[in-house]
């Protein structure tokens, strides 16, 4: 029964957000007042992914061997707390739990930006929303967590032992809140460059989203890195598994992003490559989930069983870019030159150049983890980055 529950409150979430797209194209065409109907729905929409959200937790916590998700990843003997946990322990729940983060974050942003142009609010929900519609069509149509199975097993498979431990287990949700913090951070500044928004005062309103998102993905990366310190060993090495990896690269750019948007709050500069940081945020985070959903990577916590679903968020990946980079070209409008002169000893300077760094790293990081990809391609070689790559003798 919750497992019915769940399935038809993310088929009503569907509905919730095509009706919502609908209302913010005739809003921002004809109305001069917000129409308040987007933050009803949206809200409703919040609430059904809730619901269902609770469904999968039910599921899990009463053991329904009926559900395959339950199936694949808890057992009767398993205590309550991983059976919660387990929730999220795996590719249908995690996906899950990004849509609720996604439909909470925007429902936030819309009680919280009402002293904000009402077209750019409707602006940043509208591209907000289509992310939320891609993640309902792969979670409904590839990665469905309420899938049903018969004959009813007695018994389920359990999860991986290793992935059962306490900082494991809250740190997907801390992790994900970062990640998808991020997504609001892109919504917004597709907005306000349409718009031609981007202002001190749009600086000031986003700030609290890109601090907020840089918190909780420094805590989910940081429990991350304990659990797999102790857990897996090498002597600490494990950092350079590729999924810590795929989540390292958007807090480098996530870092970079909170430094400029320090500069732009003060002074009129630097525009451009704030937008240029959160896209690159957003995509990387994007790009976190493609690989390692995709089966093209090798790591001990990655979700590769399905090539289907990587294809599905790599499509959805590059339309989101091309849109974000089609915006950025033929809409945003440089900053007078004239203004953008500022000391060689400057704070703006040295952020310029921490940002380079930053980049460096990044770049570092990145190839780091395809180059093993791109090898296997082009030579057929497999190598790994393990523990003999790190030992100098």
């Amino acid at each position: 029964m919750a497992s019915l529950i769940g399935f038809y409150s993310l088929v009503f979430g569907l509905g919730c957000s095509i009706f919502i797209i609908f209302f913010s194209i005739k809003n921002f065409k004809n109305s001069v007042n917000f129409d308040y109907k987007i933050i009803s729905f949206t809200f409703l929409q919040f609430f059904l992914v809730i619901v269902s959200f609770l469904g999968l937790v039910f599921s899990f916590v009463n053991s329904d061997f009926a559900n395959e998700t339950v199936f694949n990843h808890s057992h009767t003997t398993k205590p309550l707390f991983y059976k919660i946990s387990g929730t999220w322990g795996n590719h249908e729940g995690s996906l899950l739990l990004w849509l609720l983060v996604l439909t909470l974050f925007v429902f936030l942003f819309l009680l919280t930006s009402n002293k904000q142009p009402k077209k750019y609010r409707i602006l940043t929900s509208l591209f907000q929303q289509l992310i939320i519609f891609g993640f309902f069509v792969f979670l409904i149509k590839t990665s469905n967590p309420f899938n049903y199975i018969f004959p009813i097993p007695e018994e389920g498979l359990g999860l991986n032992p290793i992935l059962q431990d306490p900082a494991l287990a809250i740190h997907p949700p801390i992790l994900y809140l970062g990640y998808v913090g991020t997504s609001i951070i892109f919504s917004s500044v597709l907005a306000a460059t349409v718009l031609n928004y981007l202002t001190k005062e749009w600086a000031r309103s986003i700030k609290k989203w890109i601090l907020v998102s840089w918190i909780f993905l420094t805590l989910g990366i940081l429990l991350g890195s304990i659990w797999a310190y102790y857990e897996l060993g090498w002597g600490g090495f494990w950092f350079w598994d590729p999924v810590e990896n795929v989540s390292l690269m958007p807090w480098l750019a996530l870092t970079s992003l909170l430094h400029c948007i320090l500069v732009l709050e003060k002074r009129l500069i630097l525009t451009s490559w704030v937008v240029i940081l959160s896209i690159a945020t957003f995509t990387l985070s994007m790009c976190g989930t493609f690989l390692v959903r995709s089966g093209i990577l090798n790591s001990v916590h990655t979700f590769a069983n399905d090539p289907e679903r990587g294809l599905f968020i790599l499509i959805f990946l590059f339309c989101l870019v091309f849109l974000s980079l089609f915006i950025f070209f033929f809409f945003h409008k440089k900053e007078n030159k004239n203004i953008q002169i500022f000391s060689l000893l400057s704070k703006e300077t040295s952020i310029l150049i921490n940002n380079w760094f930053m980049m460096y790293f990044l770049s570092v990081v990145l190839i780091g983890t395809v180059y093993p990809i791109f090898l296997e391609v082009i030579t057929s070689e497999k190598i790994s980055v393990g523990p003999p790559f790190f030992k100098i003798n």
